[in-house]
């Protein structure tokens, strides 16, 4: 019995960003989705993809999972951040699933990206599946997987939003039937998700899930938006807000 209670009973790890650490309520549980909540015009899902980017560099496996970009526009925005992602693909570090390129038969030539083939709603989860276990076997070895969304509000467009909040009910419990039966490093899931590109009740589906939740809301001042923690299950957790600046590549939080 000892060894069930241990499983629920998650360790917190650190996102690589002091700031959103102190926000969060000293780091992310772990095993826990961080749910990051944007606008059309705003620069909040870097802090997305900085916590990414962050987490592969303290050992961490990265798996973009891309719903929305083909593979060029996912580097074009990577590289506002002076992110080279494809080089951490290159170099072992992470894995794409290009759902979008599934879906559109839009294959690109590169040995990191991967592709669950012909797709609807009764098969995606499956297929998604098989792909991440291939993943995890070829590539991940033992490090500790983080998982982008990009982005989690084009799954209504897919698949419908009755059909998308179903799928993703049906990951959940299938992570908790893993936490039970599989002894591996649990992963970290990172959502972005444009608020403007989805409906309120996919929003709150989403919300009442996701362990984290970091909101942004623009401001009147130019280049300045507020950065909201509104969510996180940790015991020492207090909402709060700070400034956020997205500036040459570069993020700047400064807590209000």
């Amino acid at each position: 019995m000892e060894e069930v209670l241990k499983k629920f009973k998650p360790r917190v790890v650190s996102t690589g960003i002091k700031e959103l650490d102190e926000m969060m309520g000293s780091g992310l549980l772990d095993d826990s989705t961080l749910l990051v909540i944007y606008d059309a015009s705003s620069f909040g899902w870097t802090i997305g993809v900085q916590v990414f980017r962050r987490m592969i560099e303290l050992g961490g496996f990265g798996v973009i999972t891309s719903y929305s970009f083909p593979i060029s526009l996912l580097e074009k925005y990577a590289l506002t951040m002076q992110y080279d992602f494809l080089r951490d693909g290159a170099e072992g570090n992470l894995a794409i699933v290009d759902v979008i390129g599934s879906i559109y038969n839009l294959n690109v030539n590169l040995p990191f990206v991967y592709y669950p083939g012909s797709i609807d709603s009764e098969t995606f989860l499956a297929k998604m599946e098989a792909v991440y276990r291939r993943i995890m076997k070829e590539r991940a070895d033992s490090r500790k997987p983080v998982g982008i969304s990009v982005t989690v509000d084009a799954l209504p467009d897919l698949f419908g939003e009755d059909v998308a909040m179903r799928i993703l009910r049906r990951n959940l419990l299938m992570k908790e039937l893993a936490l039970m039966r599989e002894e591996r490093e649990r992963p970290i899931n990172i959502l972005l998700l444009n608020r403007e590109r989805a409906s309120r009740r996919f929003i709150e589906w989403l919300s009442q899930y996701a362990e984290h939740i970091v909101e942004f809301r623009s401001t009147s001042i130019s280049g300045v938006e507020r950065m909201i923690a509104r969510k996180s299950l940790l015991p020492s957790f207090t909402p709060s807000e700070a400034e956020f600046r997205f500036e040459h590549g570069n993020i700047e939080i400064r807590p209000l």
